[in-house]
């Protein structure tokens, strides 16, 4: 009896630390990122406005969106929040 409640408890502690780390694993692809244009590789520069300036979309979307997007070559239209920024030309 008293190998099979040590095997249990083995068995419990397994599954908590696999839970952990199925926890932490999903939380690291949540992690906010800047994504000029939307998606890696995409090109998406304005021309210059009167002031000199260029301006480009981003998109702030989760890690594992943005390595989906590397994989798929493709914008996926899941993100936090989306912008402009501005970049000053010489």
């Amino acid at each position: 009896m008293p190998q099979i409640q040590q095997a249990r408890r083995t068995l419990n502690k397994v599954h908590a630390v696999l839970a952990i780390v199925l926890l932490v694993g999903l939380a690291v692809l949540a992690i906010p990122i800047k994504a000029r244009c939307g998606a890696p590789g995409l090109s998406c520069a304005s021309a210059l406005d009167t002031r000199g300036y260029v301006h480009y979309y981003y998109e702030i979307e989760p890690l594992g969106i943005f390595l989906a997007e590397i994989v798929t070559r493709s914008n996926i239209e899941i993100f936090y929040r989306s912008g402009e920024d501005l970049e000053k030309v010489r």
